[in-house]
């Protein structure tokens, strides 16, 4: 694997929408990225998606549970 920088993996992980495209724009595998990434402590294109979509169900469906009072569930 090429010896890669710090400050290029994070420049990557920030611009690109996937793992593949940030793999491909460095001229390494995806799955090297992203180990390249955890090795470094860089959030991957891939986790800030699952995040962003948790953080969002999180928003969405638990503020709609508490409007919901137990008569409506009947």
């Amino acid at each position: 694997m090429p010896s890669i920088e710090k400050d290029r993996i994070e420049r990557a992980a920030r611009i690109y929408a996937s793992n593949d495209a940030a793999g491909s724009a460095l001229g390494i595998a995806p799955g090297s990225f992203g180990r390249l990434c955890r090795r470094y402590g860089i959030e991957t294109p891939q986790a800030r998606k699952r995040r962003r979509r948790n953080e969002w169900k999180r928003d969405v469906f638990g503020m709609s549970r508490d409007h919901i009072s137990c008569d409506r569930l009947e």
